[in-house]
């Protein structure tokens, strides 16, 4: 089939703890993602120059993140200076929209060849950064959600009350998950996905996010990163009047 899209490698940087003192809290995000583009091309050995865009998606695009992320470091990893490249937020989704819109450029004969990604270091640039303390919704918005909006984590406190997800149903399924990665890390399930970042203090090859050793006990100690509170009872999610007032984390 013509303009078929079809995904030829995908590789990515080890995950590191999104805070200071994390494996690439000392590595600019732009040279973490620069070595992740050069290490993809390297491995796949075509001409760089044939890339008709480079798609990124980034949430803060702020300080550090400021600039075409994407563009900035295919100049640092010293590609072909025609190939452009833009940036796209959509929130947590964001590098998953990239590899969207590439396909669908493929698709509708636009481009020929696509890289797309995300680029996020919390440790640098923490979550809400871009605000700069400013109020970023307007008079209008405002004036027709007073109250504001669900975000992400109260959403998913609703949600877990609505079908009756427990606190405890959900450490043991982190719990699992943790375990599974760390199985999967030692069979070298991740080895083809991984690319070593170089970092000021040396060389990072493995996820420092797994944690094999935890428990449901311990994670029952930790609090809750969303717990209920006045905003998860505004009415604005049509759903809400069929929910339980409950929360997993009452």
């Amino acid at each position: 089939m013509r303009n078929n899209p079809v995904l030829v490698d995908i590789v990515r940087s080890p995950m590191a703890r999104g805070k200071q003192g994390g494996a690439l809290s000392e590595l600019h995000p732009v040279d973490v993602l620069s070595q992740t583009i050069a290490a993809l091309l390297e491995r796949n050995q075509f001409d760089p120059g044939r890339v008709d865009d480079l798609i990124i998606g980034c949430v803060s695009q702020v300080g550090e993140q400021a600039v075409p992320t994407g563009r900035t470091a295919w100049l640092a990893a010293g590609l072909p200076q025609h190939v452009p490249s833009t940036t796209v937020d959509r929130r947590c989704g964001s590098s998953q929209q990239a590899i969207h819109f590439a396909a669908q450029g493929i698709a509708a004969g636009v481009y020929e060849i696509a890289i797309a990604g995300g680029i996020e270091s919390m440790s640098r640039v923490p979550m809400g950064t871009a605000r700069m303390g400013a109020e970023p919704h307007g008079t209008a918005f405002n004036g027709r959600f007073p109250g504001g909006l669900v975000g992400q984590g109260i959403s998913a406190e609703l949600i877990a009350a609505r079908w009756g997800i427990g606190r405890e149903q959900m450490d043991e399924y982190s719990v699992r998950s943790h375990q599974l990665a760390e199985k999967t890390r030692k069979a070298g399930g991740f080895s083809k996905e991984i690319v070593s970042i170089h970092t000021p203090r040396g060389i990072v090859a493995q996820d420092e996010t797994i944690r094999p050793a935890t428990t449901v006990a311990r994670m029952n100690e930790s609090p809750c990163a969303f717990p209920r509170s006045g905003g998860a009872s505004r009415p604005v999610i049509p759903l809400r009047s069929r929910m339980e007032p409950r929360s997993r984390c009452s």
